[in-house]
């Protein structure tokens, strides 16, 4: 946190203005309690599975936000006492990991069914099966291991039963249905920004999302990669590293004219499409006989929406080549 104030303050940055966005994978205890001695705001996300009782609020306490960046989003704002602190939360519901969430317990399900049957084929043998019921037990607690499915699937062993009896399963549908409809898809954020409002709480965690697209951005392959690096000393790292951000930088401004006619896909996306647009010489006759021939340059047709996009993002002069 110091090095971070000393590089702001430096910078002409007014710290107490800035707020640090991070996500659980980076909140604990001990790094919350630096963030809370630091000027600094913040906004950051908790594991929900680590407070219960919130992820216990029924989601009929929560509001519709309407937001035109954000859509409709359910949301529950209150202020709850958090790691010796009266911290303003923000609860929310996430759709697309809703959706991912339950589509990701289906799998699991849908594999241990597939194992139970293949375990009550082979239980149907003669002198087959678990030799305890120690051991049957500790199988169907591995077989039940994925997160929630013991929630939602009991599996019983019966030793005094024959054959493939001896198995039996059941799907619990109420828990799945209050998996799906009351816990998946529950986000939890802290801040201590209580003057905001919900809308800018969750845009200032959403923008989180920008900062690692960079990131992303600068280990494309194609495109502003800062690896792989053929230097041994320090300072040839450093003009590496600052051409690459260099690069992103403009990237960026042609993103965001691009984004002015609509376009809505990536900048790897972008640089793609506009590498398509070729430029081709061209000779002509010289029109008598024994002269040279003419040269120009012009380009070459494609798609209109390219090339509009062409248009818009390079000036209306005669193409530059380097010959």
């Amino acid at each position: 946190m110091t090095l971070i104030r000393e590089r702001l303050q430096k910078l002409s940055v007014d710290v107490e203005a800035v707020t640090l966005v991070y996500d659980k994978g980076n909140l604990s205890r001990a790094n919350q309690h630096l963030v809370d001695q630091a000027p600094f705001g913040y906004v950051a996300s908790l594991v929900p599975t680590h407070h219960p009782q919130l992820l216990q609020i029924p989601l009929s306490e929560y509001q519709p936000l309407v937001s035109a960046p954000l859509g409709e989003l359910p949301v529950l704002r209150l202020e709850r006492e958090i790691w010796g602190k009266r911290r303003t939360v923000v609860l929310f519901i996430s759709e697309p990991l809703r959706q991912g969430q339950i589509r990701g317990l289906m799998q699991h399900l849908k594999k241990a069914i597939r194992t139970l049957e293949r375990w009550r084929t082979q239980l149907a043998k003669p002198r087959s099966g678990p030799r305890t019921p120690e051991a049957a037990e500790r199988q169907i607690h591995a077989l039940l291991a994925a997160q929630h499915l013991n929630k939602v699937l009991t599996v019983d062993y019966d030793p005094t039963r024959d054959g493939a009896d001896r198995l039996h399963y059941q799907i619990d549908a109420a828990a799945l249905a209050q998996l799906q409809n009351e816990l998946y898809g529950k986000r939890i954020l802290i801040t201590d920004r209580s003057e905001w409002s919900d809308e800018q709480i969750l845009l200032a965690y959403r923008g989180q999302s920008e900062v690692e697209e960079a990131f992303r951005q600068l280990k494309d392959d194609e495109h502003m990669a800062l690896r792989p690096q053929y230097h041994w000393t320090d300072q040839k790292i450093h003009v590496h590293t600052f051409c690459c951000l260099l690069a992103l930088l403009l990237g960026r401004v042609v993103e965001f004219q691009a984004r002015q006619l609509n376009y809505t896909q990536g900048l790897s996306a972008l640089l793609d499409l506009l590498g398509s647009v070729r430029l081709a010489m061209v000779l002509k006759p010289a029109g008598k006989h024994g002269g040279r021939p003419r040269c120009g340059w012009t380009l070459e047709h494609t798609a209109p929406d390219t090339m509009r996009l062409f248009r818009h993002l390079v000036p209306p002069q005669p193409p530059f080549v380097y010959t």
